[in-house]
């Protein structure tokens, strides 16, 4: 019997809120494959379990996934949650990377991050978000295993389109590669210049984001003083210095055997 082939698994959480301590309150996976001749294609999903995140849940996370204490009571353990996606993957897969492995963890499988890899694949769309891609692309429309957003289950099925997109472009290789770097972004998306290009940005700016502001120390600005630092370089420094250029001559021509006035006969 062959060996199955590559099997990234495409995982979604729903938690307790966005700061620490927090925990899982629902997981959510579909499988992506492939099958040879065929390429990759999903296997099976989309999937999904409540779990029981031993702390309370925060109201402004239960206004975006609507998943009650009551609910997450009879859930089943984080840990085990954990262990039933990572089993059998090859690779990992999440919309935002960053926010969803605080969450799966306690593995070496390697992570293909959509959200990163679609500003580099497309950064000019609008925006970057889950939905919003799916709109921008076409992709699984009117599709009923979408619904609702916001839940562990649909938010992968949607991931997994997106990846199927992204990998006619790169090999997941190439996507993982693209994961663990910081995203040479197109426009600015805060402050005085938003919207700008990078490229538009006043110096003295880039000079403020990089030294003067703290970003760098800030995580969620990775991005931002990735592309600000090489655009820095590209406007301060010269790859390529050229020839230092000869004083400028004034006066009367330049004899150019000027020198041998210099010289002593010995002879």
């Amino acid at each position: 019997m062959s060996e199955p082939y590559t099997l990234i698994r495409v995982v979604d959480t729903e938690t307790t809120g966005m700061d620490d301590p927090a925990e899982m309150v629902e997981i959510g996976w579909t499988d992506v494959r492939y099958f040879p001749l065929k390429g990759w294609q999903i296997e099976s999903g989309p999937h999904s379990n409540i779990v029981n995140p031993g702390m309370p849940i925060s109201f402004p996370a239960m206004a975006v996934h609507h998943i009650t204490e009551t609910m997450a009571g009879e859930g089943m353990d984080p840990d085990a949650a954990r262990g039933r996606v990572i089993g059998g993957a090859d690779y990992l897969c999440a919309h935002n990377v960053d926010f969803d492995s605080r969450f799966i963890r306690g593995h070496r499988i390697p992570w293909v991050c959509t959200f990163k890899a679609a500003r580099t694949a497309w950064p000019e769309m609008q925006s970057h978000k889950n939905g919003s891609i799916r709109y921008e692309r076409g992709l699984c429309l009117d599709d009923p295993r979408t619904e609702p957003s916001h839940r562990a289950g649909p938010d992968t099925w949607v991931t997994a389109h997106i990846l199927l997109d992204l990998l006619k472009l790169y090999p997941v290789e190439t996507l993982v590669e693209i994961s663990v770097k910081p995203v040479l972004l197109l426009k600015i998306d805060f402050g005085l210049h938003q919207g700008k290009r990078f490229s538009e940005i006043p110096t003295d700016y880039l000079d403020f984001i990089l030294h003067k502001s703290g970003m760098k120390d800030d995580a969620t600005k990775v991005d931002v003083v990735h592309t600000a630092r090489l655009e820095w370089v590209k406007r301060t420094s010269d790859p390529s210095p050229k020839p230092a250029t000869p004083p400028a001559q004034t006066g009367a021509e330049i004899d150019p055997d000027a020198w041998r006035k210099t010289m002593t006969k010995d002879f």
